[in-house]
């Protein structure tokens, strides 16, 4: 089943415009959150909030760098991933 856009927008009294803006803001929206969700349940494995507070965990010695690095690595993704979002939604 297709759904036209144009009778969306109409049925909503906005343009095709503001409705394919206001879907990819929500879209965005619902990315980030999924992302943040991930990056915080990896980073609550290790009792901390970020990528810097695991990167002091491996200097500090506190756990081995080979336990760590997958889900470091992962973090630094999505923090990426969240950053770049961040910016678009800014910009729309």
């Amino acid at each position: 089943m297709a759904i036209q856009l144009k009778q969306v927008a109409e049925k909503f009294s906005m343009s095709e415009q503001e409705l394919t803006l206001e879907s990819l803001r929500a879209f965005l929206i619902d990315k980030l959150h999924l992302l943040d969700s991930e990056r915080r349940a990896r980073c609550a494995k290790f009792g901390v909030t970020s990528l810097e507070e695991m990167d002091e965990l491996i200097r500090k010695g506190l756990v081995e760098e080979e336990n760590i690095m997958e889900d470091f690595q992962n973090v630094d993704y999505l923090t990426a991933r969240i950053g770049w979002i961040r910016q678009l939604l800014e910009k729309l």
